[in-house]
């Protein structure tokens, strides 16, 4: 049985895609870029933590000149952005978040990924039912929408995920400055960084995150 097939077998609760499918179109799209140079140099930079999941937003080893190039012109349009990563374990929803712009994401390894749109949104809350999981092949660069809800991606193997985050310069960096008031500033956790959290992942809404994710706070079975 392939990987996908697994990993629908085992989650049942959950629609489960490719990104690949058509299903994905709503969230985003995959990109034809050659990442091979930039996930080599991720692979040697990137150290497995012992448990739990790390986010470095801009990565030097993979902001050299030559990498950041490829990476600015071929993905960004020559816009500002940092190349960074997300890797370790990771199996629970827990949280979502948006940007106000698109986020490509490069898979070092098999992974998934947990959408929503910020369109089925009422208010600052996202209602049940609304979260669907897309499998990610090794390999694979992504673009997600700035309407897609993400959030960390899940590991398909006991070894763990590995993923490259492409975003406009400063985004998740810590605030400098109080939350705004109305609109959505009560989502704002960083910066350009709206979020908001199932209400079983009581680490962070206990750090002051809106519990606005409703419905189960899948865990990712392989």
């Amino acid at each position: 049985m392939d990987k996908l097939s697994t990993l629908r077998e085992k989650n049942p609760g959950l629609p489960f895609h490719s990104v690949n499918d058509s299903a994905f179109s709503r969230f985003g799209r995959v990109v034809d870029f050659d990442a091979s140079a930039l996930i080599a140099a991720c692979q040697k930079a990137a150290q497995m933590p012992n448990a739990g999941s790390q986010y470095v937003p801009d990565m030097p080893a993979l902001e050299t000149p030559e990498l950041f190039h490829a990476v600015q012109h071929g993905l960004r349009g020559d816009g500002a952005c940092q190349v960074g990563c997300c890797w370790g374990f990771n199996s629970a929803l827990n949280c979502l978040e948006y940007h106000r712009a698109g986020e490509h994401n490069i898979a070092v390894t098999d992974m998934v990924v947990m959408l929503a749109s910020q369109l089925d949104m009422v208010g600052l809350d996202l209602p049940e039912g609304k979260v669907e999981a897309f499998f990610v092949p090794a390999g694979t660069t992504i673009e997600f929408y700035a309407t897609t809800l993400h959030y960390c991606p899940c590991h398909t193997e006991d070894s763990g995920f590995c993923s490259i985050v492409v975003l406009p310069r400063g985004t998740n960096h810590a605030l400098t400055e109080p939350r705004p008031d109305g609109y959505d500033g009560r989502l704002l956790w960083a910066k350009d960084k709206w979020l908001i959290a199932n209400p079983e992942n009581r680490a962070d809404v206990d750090a002051g995150a809106y519990p606005g994710l409703h419905g189960e706070n899948f865990v990712i079975r392989y």
